[in-house]
């Protein structure tokens, strides 16, 4: 199952900084492995646009959006058998320990197939 893990950075996080891993040690072992396919940083929030379509119109808007202080700071597109080995594998992420860590499991939207998709359950693993 895939899963996509957003890293948000929450500037008032507190950290252990002798118990934080190192992100090159997270990356080698997870995308060494092949728990992780796809993953990079993203550029800070005033860097962003907003898209929506209103009433036939295209409205465009600066960032930063949010009112909250976390900001998704990257993503990583995870690999794993099932919920439990995703939370392992985003648990061993140093913004696990200095920020926060976002699972959400791939909801794919079956195009290709006659089948309707259908709203996963809550808290499946």
């Amino acid at each position: 199952m895939r899963y996509l893990m957003l890293v948000l950075s929450t500037p008032d996080a507190p950290a252990d900084p002798g118990n934080v891993p190192e992100i090159e040690d997270w990356v080698r072992d997870t995308y060494g492995t092949g728990r992780a396919i796809l993953g990079d940083r993203l550029r800070p929030p005033a860097d962003a646009v907003g898209v929506q379509v209103r009433t036939g119109e295209v409205v465009v808007t600066d960032g930063p959006f949010s009112e909250t202080k976390e900001v998704i700071a990257g993503f990583d597109i995870l690999e794993a058998p099932d919920l439990d080995e995703a939370i392992r594998i985003a648990a061993a992420h140093p913004m696990a320990h200095t920020g926060a860590v976002e699972l959400r499991p791939f909801w794919p939207l079956e195009l290709d197939s006659d089948a309707t998709a259908t709203e996963p359950e809550a808290g499946a693993r």
